[in-house]
């Protein structure tokens, strides 16, 4: 079985999708991937895992790629279902990392298993959906946020017609995500290898249609999300981009206002893929 298309089968029976990226024996870091991707959300270069001995644990959310569909999903039973992964890993301390919508469910890890982790990592990190944070929303995301919100019904009919356009033409159906983002990440979206890991994780979050996505949108990320940001009791590093237009800097700030031991790092010129030209720094700093 290839290192990036493994699977665990949970104590309820429903199967979930991992991949191991670095160091099999590396200190252990699991990655929360962002809305409408999988497992395969990773850097296209690893030589950084390696040459720090890092073990890069990435899982698919409910429904997407490999992971069962879990019609009763929250965040805090994805974090159980993590801690379940990684008890039949052997892991026991670790690191955990939230890309954008990976946030709740990297910061739901943080709060429920405080006792194994050694740091978490919050990049370009969605918020809270609330009255506050909406305010800071580009017009674009706003719109679609509220759609979720208001006409889940019509989001989800949205998202098959997507899954349907994903699976035949995957660039095309990527256009619209890609207009809507800053200078910085146009500039990092003329690098192929970066195309190419957005088209694969992006294709592999619809391998079994739409259902696992429609319902992370509407049901998770603009509900409550089940636990309160001060209740989280461990070191956490907010990484953002200041012209990020998926989620803003100011989702960063709020965030780390409210969390005891919180650290907050902005890159005035970056967007929402920073990810892709700070890699190694973001990741070695969750294993020191």
């Amino acid at each position: 079985m290839s290192k990036t298309d493994q699977y665990f089968i949970l104590k309820d029976k429903r199967k979930l999708g991992f991949a191991e990226y670095g160091e099999s024996n590396g200190f252990p870091i699991v990655y929360c991937h962002g809305s409408q991707s999988s497992r395969l959300e990773m850097h296209y270069d690893l030589s950084f895992a390696f040459k720090n001995n890092l073990r890069i644990i990435t899982i698919d959310r409910p429904g997407h790629g490999i992971s069962d569909f879990n019609s009763n999903g929250t965040i805090l039973s994805f974090a159980r279902d993590t801690k379940q992964l990684l008890d039949y890993l052997r892991i026991d301390k670790f690191s955990v990392a939230g890309m954008s919508a990976g946030s709740p469910f990297s910061l739901g890890i943080a709060y429920l298993f405080s006792k194994n982790i050694h740091k978490t990592t919050i990049i370009n990190g969605f918020a809270p959906y609330t009255k506050e944070s909406k305010k800071y929303l580009s017009k674009e995301v706003k719109l679609m946020l509220n759609f979720a919100k208001l006409f889940p019904l019509l989001l989800k009919w949205s998202l098959k017609l997507q899954a349907k356009q994903v699976a035949n033409n995957p660039k095309k159906s990527l256009q619209h995500f890609f207009k809507i983002m800053s200078e910085p990440d146009q500039k990092i979206l003329k690098n192929t290898a970066v195309i190419k890991v957005i088209e694969d994780m992006y294709k592999e979050a619809f391998r079994n249609g739409s259902k696992g996505v429609a319902y992370e949108i509407t049901n998770i990320l603009v509900k409550d999300w089940g636990f309160r940001l001060n209740e989280i009791q461990v070191p956490t590093i907010f990484w953002c981009g200041e012209k990020d237009n998926n989620t803003p800097y100011n989702w960063a700030k709020l965030m780390a206002d409210r969390i005891n031991e919180a650290t907050l790092k902005k890159y005035p010129d970056e967007g929402h893929l920073l990810l892709f030209n700070h890699a190694e720094e973001i990741f070695i700093d969750l294993s020191t």
